[in-house]
C-alpha cells in the first residue's frame, strides 16, 4: 500500500508512475519557486506536499533548485 508520505521529495515522474500503478486518483498543482538564493531548474519536478481529500490525493510539485557552489568556497581563518 502506498503511503502519501512516501512521495515527499520524490521526482514527479516516479511518483506519478507509483500513483498510477496503485490506482490512486490524484490532482496536481504546479507551484512557483520564488527563491533569491538559488537558481531554479528548467526541467523536472519533485513532490513537495500531498493532501488526501475525499479519496483523491492533491499533490503540489515544484521545480528543483540548483545546488550552489557553497561547498567549494574558500575557508577563512579569522584567528590569525
Amino acid at each position: 500500500m502506498l503511503n502519501s508520505n512516501d512521495l515527499l521529495g520524490m521526482p514527479w515522474q516516479l511518483a506519478k508512475s507509483r500513483l498510477q500503478a496503485a490506482h490512486i486518483p490524484f490532482k496536481v498543482t504546479i507551484g512557483d519557486n520564488f527563491n533569491r538564493f538559488f537558481d531554479v531548474a528548467t526541467d523536472g519536478y519533485y513532490v513537495a506536499r500531498v493532501k488526501e481529500i475525499q479519496e483523491t490525493w492533491h499533490i503540489l510539485i515544484y521545480r528543483p533548485m540548483i545546488n550552489s557552489d557553497f561547498g567549494i568556497s574558500a575557508e577563512v581563518d579569522y584567528a590569525n
